[in-house]
């Protein structure tokens, strides 16, 4: 029995560690890779007239998107305490929404931050992407093979 409950501690503090180490990038993905430049060299890449409001648009749309991504992700915080199956269900839908939403645009939001930015500051949406989609994947398997979510 105490074999089960050090195990889904362990599941439970490293997604919220997962979580909010994610947070962090995506804060940083969203409020500091995606600005006017990155805007407007996303719109030069699409052959767009580069207007304010525009790029105000393309800025909010992100940012209204990773707002809400970035709370979804801080939501993993509570597994830390309380590790109940919906939690885990909600952690999986957010990885799997989010790596399935970025993958939509992910090619020209690279090539846009790459031409205002350089490379590096593409590393934080890509670290989010993969490790989002292999935490969704430990935790299927986990859940497949405990038969239970957090080994409940």
């Amino acid at each position: 029995m105490a074999d089960r409950t050090n195990k889904e501690i362990k599941t439970g503090r490293f997604i919220a560690t997962a979580s909010i180490v994610f947070s962090i990038l995506l804060i940083i993905h969203y409020f500091v890779s995606l600005d006017n430049a990155t805007a407007k060299a996303l719109l030069n890449l699409t052959n767009q007239n580069t207007s304010d409001k525009a790029i105000d648009y393309i800025l909010n749309s992100f940012r209204f998107t990773g707002i809400m991504y970035i709370l979804a992700y801080l939501a993993g915080f509570i597994t830390f305490w309380n590790r109940h199956t919906y939690v885990w269900w909600f952690m999986f839908a957010v990885y799997v929404s989010n790596s399935l939403f970025t993958l939509i645009n992910l090619s020209i939001t690279i090539q846009a931050i790459k031409a205002a930015h350089g490379a590096y500051l593409t590393l934080p949406i890509l670290i989010v992407i993969i490790g989002s989609v292999a935490l969704a994947i430990y935790m299927l398997v986990v859940s497949i093979k405990r038969k239970s979510t957090f080994n409940r």
